[in-house]
């Protein structure tokens, strides 16, 4: 005997109860097809509730995948969706406990995400199986999250990626192996200590400040600037050989000596190593790579100063 609708009966304390809840609630039939939610889980995607039921869960709350990598709801040809992979475990008799899902849908014409802390667990009514999933909207709390590892990673007297970041950056690329093209320079400042003994550590920090200023005005988006430590800086460019990295070095050193130039007497420069990674180049670690640099640099200082190094392309800056 059908007793779907003894189920949603409007005049019981469970309806009450269910309706009114203050986390989205959700009854799915074993075919996913939405048997209940409630008005709190509508409102999570601002969505009203008339005529839902017997719809799928993809095309109720518009999922992005819906009709896409899914050809229907619940069969996830690249296996992907965290939401139907939690489904099919209470559906042969699991429980999900506070299992966080990231969920793409669309909102007038443009894809969002939310995260939930989901929990579930099968449930019977009248020899029916039936799949209950509650869902805690938790995307404000991953929001910030997300904010605070920024700022975590996040060097926060010049703006700059600070090491934990720059060393993370350098290791994905490694990882990436020779198939992804890009150069690391590695840059000082020249005579740094002399500065601040001269015109003291205030005028030293505003030397960093500004460069980094300048420097991310000559970057692109997707290139990386980081403080290694102290004076010490290193840029990724992706897609970069040495040459297009000296020039790009060299735009942001002529600025920054003209900045300094009207104000202090002893130039305000620095100099740089530059490792260019391409396909032909030999597998290094990320150490290496920094270690390679550093020599470079190293070798740039004892040449004079306000240049660059790379093992096919270097000079002097005020050239």
């Amino acid at each position: 005997m059908e007793r779907k609708s003894d189920l949603l009966q409007k005049d019981t304390l469970f309806y009450s109860l269910f309706e009114n809840s203050r986390i989205g609630q959700v009854i799915l039939d074993d075919q996913f097809r939405l048997v209940f939610a409630n008005k709190r889980m509508y409102g999570f995607f601002d969505l009203e509730s008339d005529h839902m039921e017997d719809m799928l869960f993809g095309q109720v709350f518009h999922c992005s995948n819906f009709g896409v990598s899914c050809s229907e709801c619940g069969i996830d040809e690249n296996g992907q969706c965290n939401l139907m992979h939690a489904i099919r475990i209470i559906r042969k008799g699991g429980i999900i406990d506070n299992s966080t899902i990231q969920f793409s849908f669309n909102r007038e014409g443009r894809e969002e995400i939310k995260w939930f802390q989901l929990n579930g667990s099968p449930i019977s009514y009248y020899d029916r199986n039936y799949i209950l999933l509650i869902f805690a909207d938790i995307t404000d709390l991953k929001q910030r999250e997300k904010r605070l590892k920024e700022l975590l990673s996040l060097d926060l007297a010049t703006g700059t990626t600070n090491k934990y970041g720059l060393v993370k950056s350098i290791k994905r690329r490694v990882r990436a192996g020779n198939n992804q093209r890009y150069s690391l320079c590695m840059i000082d400042f020249d005579n740094f200590k002399q500065l601040n003994d001269q015109y003291g550590h205030l005028f030293g920090d505003k030397v960093l400040e500004k460069f980094s200023d300048i420097a991310h005005r000559h970057i692109r988006k997707e290139d990386v600037l980081g403080r290694y430590g102290g004076e010490e800086f290193v840029f990724i460019f992706d897609g970069n050989d040495e040459t297009q990295s000296f020039q790009i070095l060299k735009r942001i050193h002529m600025e920054l000596t003209k900045y300094f130039s009207k104000t202090t007497k002893q130039p305000v420069t620095f100099s740089a190593g530059i490792v260019a990674v391409d396909s032909s180049s030999q597998a290094m670690s990320y150490k290496e790579l920094l270690g390679q640099a550093d020599s470079l640099l190293y070798e740039a200082k004892k040449l004079g100063r306000a240049r660059a190094m790379g093992h096919q392309e270097g000079g002097l800056f005020t050239e």
